[in-house]
């Protein structure tokens, strides 16, 4: 059958005029198998374990380009000459650049494709990254660290709805859970790469040039983005998203692949060759039309999804969402980038001390700190005190993996926030730098179980026509939360400690609470 394609500036006359090719998959629908029976019968073996190797280390490699600023708080603060307020912004900026690329990455992972998509944004989270080793100076190492997090920003929520549309519903919720136990495992990486490094006296020290060793850890901290770009050479499109754009040769292609990976049977013993069609007649599709019309219709997509997550029965899901991805990050991101920092200060003490009392004795707004005239990088004990809290949500994360398809998403999210805001509150209270440590090991560990959770539901709330772009909208509230929480830090902490402190916790609480509110998404199909 013939195609005609017909392009006009109003985007409702951009359709693909196949009507009569789409009834005829339609009809017989009794020989046909949906997505969830065409993935079930992939069964489940190799190739999902690969699958999750490089989706999950596709996480850990955000996790360290995002943690690893934390460890710069405090070693690059006499080469760049950083006050709290710089130390804000560098805090918040990835997230700037996360909040741009989220919204970009997502809506171009719905339009053309998640595999492809993912591998560029890994490239310029890894690219910009090691760029960024480079600068000598704090305006030129913010825009580079601005253009990294553009990258992280874009994997963050199209690994989601990749590894989301490739897994069965019975176990989706354990298996997301376990995609999300490797934000943990790149804490832990670039916690203990923090502390191989950053103390050595590395690197090249020159008339106007340094390279020195917080600069190597940083450009090692790039490589898990490029690692994980190369590896996606080995895996597919989605098949999920292959159906969605009538695609079926090659989603039949891909379940083909799964199947024989998984029972190591020849692909062609694969039980199904019909599915049931997920096309939409009025979908674009971009073969036959000019470059032109191409970047045209990708824009007016872009603008179409997006206002229809604001419509509709995912209108409410999608404003709770807004809301919880903002108190959860404008808690977690607001307190824990700042953690090595508040390590350092508390060790500079040797006698009873609360955080907010601390933090008035090194205030560094106004003047060099005194430990620059050396050059004094910090002590062995942060970094101790950083690997610790960042493997602390490991009994957290194993307990997500097994119950988050028995007791479902919300209990976790709402058990989470609530819990870890009360942690933040504690923070407050304490006076010694021990029980500093082990309430923030409570914290960072609580916390994981709402992040695997929302993760979950990000990816399982939507339908995959609309999934990585309310997932790209979504995070852009989470990003600009933790912007928000740490500019508020930066600023405040050296003259108002308690306000960051006391809002966070009251954010976390509060947005656990909403969470109330959302609809039940455990062991239901993928829409």
């Amino acid at each position: 059958m013939e195609v005609e394609y017909v392009v006009e500036d109003d985007y409702e006359n951009v359709r693909l005029l196949a009507d009569e090719d789409l009834d005829l998959r339609q009809e017989n629908d009794e020989d046909r198998v949906d997505y969830e029976d065409a993935i079930e019968a992939t069964g489940y073996g190799r190739f999902h374990y690969l699958l999750l190797l490089i989706c999950g280390w596709a996480n850990a490699a955000d996790a360290v380009e995002i943690i690893c600023v934390s460890f710069l708080l405090p070693s690059a603060e006499c080469d760049l000459n950083l006050s709290s307020q710089d130390k804000g912004w560098l805090s918040a900026i990835v997230f700037v650049g996360m909040m741009v690329g989220g919204y970009l990455w997502g809506s171009l992972g719905d339009a053309l494709g998640r595999r492809g998509v993912l591998m560029a944004a890994m490239f310029v989270n890894a690219l910009f990254g090691a760029i960024s080793s480079l600068s000598q100076d704090f305006g030129t190492f913010l825009t580079f660290r601005f253009l990294s997090g553009v990258g992280v920003g874009g994997s963050i929520p199209v690994v989601w709805s990749y590894f989301a549309e490739f897994q069965p519903k019975r176990i989706r919720g354990n298996l997301l859970s376990c995609l999300a136990a490797f934000w943990m495992l790149g804490n832990m990486v670039v916690a203990g790469l923090a502390w191989a490094v950053i103390p050595q006296d590395l690197g090249y020290s020159g008339e106007g040039f340094k390279y020195n060793s917080w600069r190597i850890f940083t450009l090692l901290s790039a490589l898990p983005s490029l690692t994980v770009c190369i590896a996606l050479l080995l895996l597919p499109e989605s098949p999920k998203y292959l159906l969605a754009q009538g695609r079926d040769k090659d989603a039949l292609k891909v379940f083909r692949r799964i199947y024989s990976m998984n029972t190591r049977k020849n692909e062609d013993s694969y039980p199904y060759t019909k599915f049931v069609a997920e096309f939409d007649s009025n979908k674009l599709i971009y073969k036959e039309m000019s470059l032109f019309h191409r970047i045209k219709i990708t824009v007016l997509t872009v603008s179409k999804k997006t206002a229809a997550i604001f419509r509709g029965r995912v209108l409410r899901p999608t404003l709770l969402m807004l809301i919880i991805n903002f108190c959860i990050q404008f808690g977690y991101y607001g307190l824990w980038l700042w953690f090595p920092e508040l390590f350092t200060r508390l060790s500079s003490v040797n006698y009873s001390v609360s955080i907010c009392e601390v933090t008035s004795l090194s205030n560094t707004t106004d003047s060099t700190p005194s430990h620059c005239i050396n050059q004094t990088p910090p002590n062995d004990e942060v970094f101790i005190n950083a690997f610790i809290t960042a493997a602390a949500p490991l009994p957290a994360n194993l307990w997500t993996m097994l119950m988050m398809d028995k007791l479902g998403r919300k209990f976790f999210l709402v058990i989470s926030m609530v819990g870890s805001g009360l942690c933040a509150f504690g923070i407050y209270l304490v006076n010694s730098e021990v029980v500093y440590l082990i309430i923030s090991c409570l914290f960072g560990a609580i916390s994981t179980m709402g992040f695997n959770a929302l993760d979950c539901l990000g990816a399982e709330l939507f339908p995959t026509s609309l999934r990585g772009t309310a997932m790209a909208v979504t995070l852009a509230a989470a990003r600009l939360g933790a912007i928000l929480g740490n500019l508020l830090f930066g600023f405040l902490v050296d003259v108002a400690c308690a306000v960051p402190i006391i809002l966070v916790a009251v954010l976390l609480i509060g947005g656990g609470l909403l969470g109330l509110l959302l609809p039940n998404t455990t062991r239901e199909p993928l829409l």
